[in-house]
Parts: C-alpha cells; structure tokens; sequence
C-alpha cells in the first residue's frame, strides 16, 4: 500500500522542467550533461552581460564631473572585455582538448569552462568601480548624513525609515531578478531573469520600515563581510522580495529579487469555473511549484509553500484538479501537513475525476499519515472509490483493483476477479493488464475462469 501511496503521489505532483542554470555537478545522466550545461553558459553569459552594462552605467555616472576621464576609463574596459573574451574562448577548448571533438563530454567541458570562466568575470566586474546612489563628483566619500552606519543593523534601520534615505543609498544600476514565464513552455512554467534596472525608475519606498531582529517575516543573511541580503516574507509566501546590499563607502542597496508571479502574465478565464482570483491563484500554484520543486533555489521550501496556499485558494471553487493537487501536496512532506478535516474534504471534491478517486481511495486506507504501514483503514470505502474510477474509465484503477483482490488487501481475495480487472484494462490497451493477464494464466496449475471485475 505504501508503495502505491509514493507512486501516485509522484503522478499527483508537479515534475522538475528545467536545468540548475549554474551548477550541474548533480547531473547523473550522460543525456542530461549537454542540455544543463548549455543552461549553465547562456545564464553565465546573460549575468555577465548585465555585470559589463552596469560597470559601462556606473562610470557614466561617476565621471559626470570630468566625462573625458570617464570615456577614457570605459575605453579601458572595452579594450580589456574585448581581450578577456578571446583569452576565454581560447581556454575552454584547451581544457577540453584530451576529449574527442563532437562528443557530448566534450561540448559539457567546453561549456562548463566557459560558464565558470563567465561568472568569475562577472564577479571581476562587480567590484570595478563599486557603485554609490549619492553623486561622487563632488567627493570620493559619503558625509555622514549620506551614509547613516558602518554597522549593517543600523544602517538598514535609517535606509527602511522613509522613501527619500530608500531612493538616495539605492545604487544608480540594480540587478534586478523577476519571475517570467517561460517561452513555448506554456503560462505556468516560469524562471528567474536578470537585468540591469536604473535605480531612479523604481516607486520608492521599496520596503517598509524594518528594526533588525524585532520585524516579525523578515530575515538577515550576512553572504560575506560585504554583502548582506534581507529576505522579506511580510507580504506572504507568494510574494517574497530579497533586497541585496553591498559595502561600497558606505552600504548601498544594489539588487532587488521579486519571487512573486505577476497577474499580468497569468490569465483571468484559464479555467471557466474558478473565479478570476482561483484563477490566478491556480497558475501561481503551478508556476511557483515547479521552481520549488526544482530544488536549485535558496527559497525552496517558501515556494513548495505558495504552490500549497495557492492550491487551497485554488480549490474554493469545488475544481477537482486543483483539490487533489492541494491534498497531495500536503501528504507530499514537501510543504506543511493541512489538518485531517481539509484533506478529505480536498480528496471528496478530488473525487469527480479518475486521479482524485484513486488519491481518496488512498486516503481512505492511509488516512491523513505519510508513514501509515498497516492494513487499509477503510477498505469498503475505499474500493468504491477505485470503482468510481474504473467507472470513469481508469485502467490505473482496474489494475490496482484487480491487486488488491490477488493480495487481499481490500478485505476480498478473489483471482478470477483480480483475472477479470486485468483483462478489462487489458482490453483498453493497457499494457500492464496484458502483462497480468499472461502472469495469471502462466502461473496457475489449472486454467483461471475470469467471473466479473466490478
């Protein structure tokens, strides 16, 4: 039963899309190496194509009192990419050169050289001329007042108080990561992007005011002695901001990451029986499942959380498919366990469609518990609901009824039943029936008479 528990809710759950865009040292299989690897150098490519276009912003910027020095330094820069890229695409073949030429191993070196290579660079550029949202024209350092504290805990204390302190230590240039859908992958598969925003565009004030370590959701990570990053949850799971701060002469915000799904790629009427808003709340479900279901993000168990409180909006409707998604999500030990009462009554709506019968069948044998080992719980309950399945058509539900009469496992031992479900799933063209059906009539010392399945 355990197993059949861990199998459907494998089928239940939203199946990992997408490559690590940085890492693929947890690639296991040669037909994965090639394609996560080319997700590891574009991503590469496009961070440092940001970091080069906001160096280019912030000398711009900088030299503004003295634009001759400042064309001067950034002809510096270009002669000096220009270099770095042909020294790049000169290194990675090299690294690659005791492989044969067109194998995949050889494609995965060169482009694993490459997006390392590419995001060191990145890390290079960043610390080229560090970017200050006061005007270094007229001095090299921030007063006092342009820099409220060394110490990051008061410092984000004077930054969070108001819009004009939020608009002046924000940095000109702020890489900036949105969620966007991705293209040809429908509306609810969704990545990260990047890019360089000029900080004057933003709608100040872009947090509310925080007191370190007295601000109910909001979380301090210290990444390095200059860099810390202030995870704020206070809007909810579904809409979480990580603001990122360096110290330059004086701490400056310098990105902004939005994990939220914005309604403006999500569509109103997707589903014609949900409301607008269960609507909404079904995508963001899918979309933001999948990322966390992807195991690459630092936000991980937050978004597996969203998908769940975003399934649960979902199913206010009375849809099925959303129901049963939330009730497996919940059995998952992926996110939070929803008390026993919501979950069946999440896997009764679930029940009008094949999957939410079986998954209420489940239930029913297992009740609300992710470790339950012992016999089916409520085994007629349960067999009218893998019936109702079968009823809709479910040859998953003719073969995991005819095993329960093999076994016994629903209260029932009968063979020529358990004979009579897989030959009518095999009948269906389902190939694990017709399996079944060979097995029984192989194994018997005398021939089985298929009597009636349901």
């Amino acid at each position: 039963m355990n197993r059949f528990v861990l199998t459907l809710l494998a089928v239940m759950l939203p199946a990992s899309a997408a490559y690590a865009q940085d890492d693929c040292s947890q690639v296991t299989s040669s037909l994965e190496m090639v394609p996560c690897s080319e997700a590891a150098k574009k991503a590469a490519d496009t961070q440092l194509n940001v970091s080069y276009k906001q160096l280019m912003s912030r000398l711009e910027s900088d030299y503004r009192a003295n634009p001759a020095l400042g064309a001067e330094y950034a002809a510096k820069v270009k002669e000096s990419q220009r270099a770095w890229l042909k020294l790049r695409d000169a290194n990675c073949p090299l690294e690659a050169f005791e492989i044969e030429t067109g194998m995949s191993a050889h494609v995965f070196a060169v482009n694993s050289c490459i997006a390392r290579m590419s995001r060191e660079r990145s890390a290079y550029l960043e610390k080229i001329a560090p970017a200050l949202a006061f005007d270094k024209s007229a001095s090299t350092a921030p007063t006092n007042d342009a820099c409220p504290s060394e110490e990051f805990a008061p410092f984000l204390t004077a930054f969070s108080a108001n819009s004009e302190s939020q608009r002046r230590l924000t940095a000109m240039t702020v890489k900036s990561l949105v969620l966007k859908p991705v293209a040809g992958k429908g509306r609810r598969t969704f990545e990260p992007s990047t890019s360089g925003v000029s900080g004057t565009t933003f709608t100040y004030p872009l947090m509310a005011a925080i007191t370190p370590g007295k601000t109910p959701g909001v979380e301090i990570e210290e990444v390095d002695d200059s860099h810390v990053d202030v995870v704020d949850k206070r809007a909810g799971n579904s809409n979480i901001k990580i603001f990122n701060f360096s110290r330059q002469a004086c701490w400056v915000l310098e990105g902004i990451e939005d994990w939220s799904v914005s309604e403006k790629d999500l569509v109103a009427t997707d589903n014609p029986g949900m409301s607008r808003a269960e609507n909404f709340c079904y995508q963001r479900a899918e979309a933001l499942g999948g990322l966390g279901s992807l195991e690459q993000y630092r936000l991980t168990a937050e978004l597996i959380e969203a998908s769940l409180e975003n399934f649960v909006c979902a199913a206010e409707s009375g849809d099925a498919q959303a129901s049963l998604s939330a009730a497996s999500l919940s059995l998952s030990q992926m996110a939070s366990q929803l008390e026993t009462p919501k979950v069946e009554a999440l896997f009764k709506a679930a029940s009008k469609i094949p999957k939410g019968a079986m998954g209420y069948a489940t239930f029913l044998c297992s009740g609300n518990s992710t470790d339950y080992n012992g016999p089916c719980l409520h085994p007629k309950q349960a067999e009218e609901q893998v019936i109702r399945a079968i009823i809709m058509g479910s040859t998953d539900a003719m073969n995991y009824l005819a095993s329960t009469f093999e076994g016994g496992e629903l209260g029932t031992k009968d063979i020529s039943r358990a004979l009579a479900c897989y030959q009518m799933a095999a009948d269906k063209g389902d190939q694990l029936g017709l399996f079944n059906v060979g097995r029984l009539g192989s194994s018997a010392t005398a021939p089985i008479k298929a009597s009636h399945c349901i």
